[in-house]
């Protein structure tokens, strides 16, 4: 999972355009007399929350809610934030230009797609709701609930819930916006033979682990990401020992005067700086790949 460090820029747009829309729910411009007055009463006292708070705020106001509003239809509920406040307001109208100024090109998941996609022929921004809007409605809009995600991530995690449950997951699970260095992970590799490379995933954090698990990237990368495994297998085994290491840094670096950010990015299409493996897909996973090749010794027994 990467990690998103919002611009001041992002949080402001997304703040001026949804307090619009809280704005039309609380004055019953949308879903009118689906609310009840203390819904709206609450909305109103713990708007500013709803929309910026940082993720335990964010779930300490609804578990507020929960206890001090009983009267509430959840349907109703849902209706205003799931369906027309985030679907039809801030995604038709905001969410693409939401994503642009938020800068995350990739699934903060599993680095491996991008984040827009194409909708009855127009784009579309792919975002995923931490906490899912099916059980927290009144989060639907929150700037911190917002995952940029891939389609698959998104819908992996659509009706899953980790174990814990949601009102436990930030303390099991990583959120994106949330820095937690304990909890890290790194990519790599086993073969028995070459062309049957297998991915694996290393880590010796609890949380991180159960992150993985609960998002399925390990699943998602021992299916889908054999193909570019075994090519770099074979740039580091099909040629001599030191091949990648003169191609990175010696022909690219030393020759053509580039920086080894640009020779990465020239040669596997990759970033190498944590903070930007958002930029291009598969970043994290091939420099975890290609940093354990550089350091390998070991030549394969198998031919290929």
């Amino acid at each position: 999972m990467l990690e998103i460090k919002p611009s001041l820029e992002a949080i402001a747009y997304h703040h001026t355009n949804v307090s619009l829309i809280f704005d039309k729910i609380i004055d019953e411009r949308i879903g009118a007399r689906l609310l009840e007055v203390s819904t709206r009463k609450f909305l109103k006292r713990y708007k500013n929350i709803l929309i910026k708070g940082k993720p335990e705020l964010l779930l300490k106001v609804n578990q507020k809610f929960d206890l001090v509003v009983t009267s509430q239809n959840f349907e109703n509920l849902k209706i205003c934030f799931r369906d027309r406040g985030y679907k039809t307001q801030f995604q038709e109208n905001y969410g693409k230009e939401f994503l642009e100024k938020l800068g995350i090109d990739t699934c903060v998941y599993c680095n491996r797609n991008y984040t827009i996609q194409l909708v009855e022929n127009r784009a579309r921004a792919e975002l995923d709701h931490w906490f899912p809007k099916e059980s927290y409605p009144i989060l639907a809009l929150s700037f911190y609930n917002l995952i940029p995600s891939c389609h698959s991530c998104n819908h992996i995690k659509h009706s899953n819930s980790p174990n814990g449950g949601w009102e436990n997951a930030l303390t099991n699970i990583n959120h994106p916006y949330l820095e937690d260095k304990t909890a890290t992970f790194s990519f790599s590799y086993f073969y028995s033979s070459i062309n049957h490379p297998k991915i694996i995933i290393k880590s010796s954090s609890d949380k991180a682990k159960k992150s993985i698990e609960f998002s399925k990237i390990d699943k998602i990368y021992e299916s889908q990401s054999s193909r570019e495994l075994k090519d770099l297998l074979e740039l580091r085994y099909k040629y001599s020992n030191n091949y990648l290491d003169i191609l990175l840094n010696k022909t690219f670096t030393r020759e053509f005067y580039m920086s080894k950010e640009e020779a990465y990015r020239m040669v596997f299409g990759i970033e190498i700086n944590e903070e930007d493996y958002h930029k291009r897909p598969f970043s994290k996973f091939k420099k975890d790949i290609i940093e354990e090749l550089l350091r390998s010794k070991q030549i394969p027994i198998a031919r290929i």
